[in-house]
């Protein structure tokens, strides 16, 4: 699920929620919206896979664990991503939340913090961190606190344009940044107006922060952190410099520029190389057809020497809603859902449900043997990238840090402010929380 394409009044809809956390957080009482009838338990699941294959899988793992416990049924609630957050809290607050929920890891401090998830069952902890990547775990944790099972897992990867490259004299993608700077500017393409018609690199993304993902995979290549555990800003040293450095002076240069979409660009050639997350493979493959095995590459994000690579992890995670009258119920059912095998393989069924989708499966073991057949190479470095991604950071104030960040990087990429003073403003304006 491309949770990353969302509009931008997103950032004004998440100030109000967070608001609404903060009062939830303070009111006692309420449960979870399932209920129970002459000892049979009814479960509710809220999630925002409302369509396509992403609600027929979850849909058809209900349906069969429904058909095997008719003393624990479950029952799907749907919602678009936009509204998620906003459904979960208002529902929380008025005493309705549903008994399991699904969400973004970056909310996870702020659920926590207002006792909206319950606290994973120690001995289930300890499996799902035994069993799960690094990276998967790492987006769904926050203060040490796993928030539930992770679920969707994005990696984000350096997308190329094999034609526009090898047109450049490129014949392989690059494995420093000097060679992505090289690259960048040679494969930059401008009308005798100087307007660009072919971006070298694209920095940004769709969707609120859209600068802060592809910048944050240039810090992790690097060495750099984005906020350490207590939420304090960790980018305003020699590592964040030196990215945010690299940056604007591609943009200085005319070979990035931030308003070039793309997501409507790359498709027709309008991109050379864009960081983007790797669920953009299936919109590409949609929207490109025939052209994506001929045109589109895919390698890890390079760092600024030889062999080093970074990339950024974020996820979603089902967890159990502190308030639920039936959590032991509700973490049979996370438990079975998570673990039990695909009819006649040897994934699980949600690592298939995931893998069918385009999402790299979070549990280590469904990884492995997804990784022995990949029908598309450009798979593999997604893959990979699970192994050594920075996992975004979801402690309460994370999003409001994410936001300050994103001013600054847009301030160097738009505006040619100095890299050193943008993240100097941005470490100021970050409060832990």
């Amino acid at each position: 699920m491309p949770i990353l394409k969302r509009q931008s009044t997103r950032g004004l809809r998440l100030a109000v929620v967070m608001g609404l956390l903060a009062t939830g957080a303070a009111c006692g009482g309420g449960s979870g919206s399932g209920g129970s009838d002459g000892g049979k338990v009814q479960l509710t699941l809220l999630s925002h896979y409302s369509d396509g294959p992403s609600k027929d899988g979850l849909d058809k793992m209900i349906a069969e664990w429904n058909k095997d416990n008719p003393n624990i049924q479950v029952k799907a609630e749907v919602v678009k991503f936009d509204d998620l957050l906003t459904t979960l809290t208002v529902r929380q607050t008025g005493g309705r939340g549903a008994d399991i929920v699904s969400a973004y890891g970056l909310w996870g401090g702020q659920l926590m913090k207002a006792n909206v998830v319950a606290k994973v069952p120690d001995d289930l902890a300890t499996k799902i961190k035994a069993e799960y990547s690094p990276a998967a775990l790492g987006a769904v944790t926050t203060g040490g606190t796993l928030l539930g099972y992770p679920t969707e897992l994005n990696t984000y990867v350096l997308f190329y344009n094999k034609k526009i490259l090898a047109a450049a004299g490129i014949t392989k993608p690059p494995t420093t940044w000097a060679e992505l700077a090289d690259a960048a500017k040679k494969t930059v393409k401008r009308d005798a107006k100087g307007n660009i018609q072919v971006e070298g690199l694209s920095l940004i993304q769709d969707g609120d922060n859209k600068s802060v993902h592809p910048f944050l995979s240039l810090l992790d290549s690097a060495g750099g952190t984005f906020l350490g555990p207590d939420g304090t800003p960790q980018f305003d040293n020699d590592q964040g410099k030196a990215a945010l450095k690299f940056e604007g002076d591609l943009a200085a240069a005319k070979a990035s520029n931030t308003s070039i979409s793309p997501t409507k660009q790359f498709r027709s050639g309008g991109v050379a190389m864009a960081i983007q997350a790797g669920w953009w493979i299936g919109s590409l493959k949609t929207q490109m057809k025939d052209k994506y095995a001929s045109d589109v590459g895919v390698s890890a994000i390079p760092g600024p020497t030889p062999g080093s690579k970074g990339s950024l992890a974020y996820g979603f995670f089902m967890g159990v809603n502190q308030r639920s009258k039936h959590a032991d119920e509700a973490w049979k059912f996370l438990t079975w859902m998570n673990e039990h095998k695909a009819q006649g393989g040897d994934v699980t069924e949600t690592g298939k449900w995931l893998a069918d989708q385009g999402l790299i499966p979070p549990r280590t073991a469904d990884q492995a043997e997804y990784k022995k057949s990949l029908s598309d190479p450009n798979l593999a470095p997604i893959y990979d990238a699970a192994t050594y991604a920075m996992a975004e950071p979801n402690q309460p104030g994370a999003y409001e840090a994410k936001t300050a960040l994103h001013n600054a990087i847009m301030g160097v990429l738009a505006d040619g402010k100095n890299p050193d003073d943008a993240l100097a403003q941005a470490a100021k304006a970050v409060k832990p929380q």
